[in-house]
């Protein structure tokens, strides 16, 4: 570990900086996605007082914008390239994989999934990302994306009118972000209208990352004590005086509380997981699990669902053979996507599913680079001897 240092890092071999607490920062994060899902992965993070759903994708956007560099304005249509094959090209492939996958899953009484046609295919993915539900968590891709390209064509033209103020465009950013939340408070949260509010939504946070490692970061010092005291001095204000705070950024619903509170407890809930990562870091310092969990948050968001729906299966193989597990549900576990069994009711073996749900998708990700490097390293060697 380095000490003393604007941020606790190493160096690879091939000499690249790696951010640890901010590795831990996006395993946190994903964690809290895929628990969120599964009865909170039958464990508390802190949930009673941040709760999932207030903050979770906000604090994923914020780490996308805290590594977002100034210098790719240099060449904006390469940034926007390597940001389409970073995010949307695999979406669209996965899109198209689990398509057949639901022709295939038909075949066995599955109903789960919309119809497979041009548009649930090509369409869909951006105005809604969910149809074909064993993906659904790909709809996050595409308004981020969105983002990262606002981002930098907004900041180009910015720049030509010498605007370069971090705290400009967080004060620009969060005008977008509050005008998205009330055009879907308004109803315009459909079709088309879904990925623009979705993209105006998560725009500010973007600017908060950015933000936080431009100007925030190096002033980030308070002591903790002090720190988590008015951290929670202000969530437990907003939790007597505000409704449920949690709000629903896939379909763009239940900003019960105005266009404002929804960034107040993002920020909450990022500053709180920042400073226990912050905390954390020297403890755990580069410990392998961390960096597998948070070298593959993009498959972990796109196959979670195939993951839950792997410790269905088991159980189900379990009620069909053993005298075990009798009352699971087999009838809807092919036709209900968010039907999870508990035997006994016991929300702990949401564990199992949290577990399945980070786990599989690494192995998904695994096959698929092992697959990808031996076809680089067949078609260098073919190369070579031609």
């Amino acid at each position: 570990m380095l000490n003393n240092s604007k941020r606790d890092s190493i160096k690879t071999a091939k000499n690249k900086e790696i951010n640890l607490q901010f590795k831990l920062l996006s395993a946190i994060g994903i964690i809290i996605i895929v628990s969120g899902h599964c009865y909170h992965g039958g464990i508390s993070l802190a949930y009673e007082w941040f709760s999932v759903y207030s903050f979770n994708l906000s604090l994923f956007v914020f780490i996308s914008g805290y590594f977002y560099k100034p210098e790719n304005e240099s060449n904006v249509f390469k940034y926007i390239l390597k940001r389409a094959k970073r995010l949307i090209i695999p979406a669209y492939l996965w899109n198209t994989a689990y398509g057949l996958f639901i022709l295939f899953m038909k075949n066995f009484g599955y109903t789960i999934g919309a119809e497979v046609n041009p548009y649930n295919l090509f369409i869909m993915p951006f105005v809604d990302g969910e149809a074909f539900k064993y993906n659904l968590g790909s709809w996050f891709v595409y308004p981020l994306f969105l983002v990262c390209v606002f981002n930098i064509l907004f900041r180009k033209l910015a720049g030509l009118l010498r605007i370069k103020n971090e705290y400009v465009f967080m004060i620009i950013y969060l005008a977008v972000g509050m005008l998205g939340i009330q055009l879907a408070i308004d109803g315009h949260n459909t079709g088309i209208m879904r990925l623009l509010t979705r993209s105006m939504l998560f725009l500010p946070c973007f600017q908060l990352g950015r933000l936080y490692n431009a100007r925030l970061e190096k002033k980030d010092r308070l002591n903790s004590a002090l720190y988590f005291a008015i951290l929670f001095a202000v969530q437990l204000l907003l939790l007597t005086f505000c409704d449920n705070l949690e709000f629903t950024p896939s379909s763009m619903t239940n900003f019960k509380n105005g266009v404002i509170i929804p960034y107040i407890t993002s920020v909450t809930g990022i500053a709180f997981w920042l400073r226990i990562s912050k905390l954390l870091t020297p403890v755990i310092s580069n410990w392998k699990l961390i960096r597998l969990i948070s070298d593959n948050t993009y498959s972990i968001m796109i196959h979670q669902m195939l993951g839950y729906m792997s410790v269905k299966w088991l159980f189900y193989l379990l009620s069909v053979f053993t005298p075990w597990f009798t009352d699971f549900n087999a009838f809807n576990m092919r036709t209900n996507i968010w039907y999870y069994y508990l035997p006994k009711g016991i929300e702990q073996f949401g564990l199992l599913y949290l577990a399945a749900g980070i786990l599989l998708p690494v192995g998904i990700k695994k096959i698929c680079d092992l697959f990808y490097n031996t076809g680089l390293k067949t078609k260098q060697l073919i190369t070579k001897r031609l």
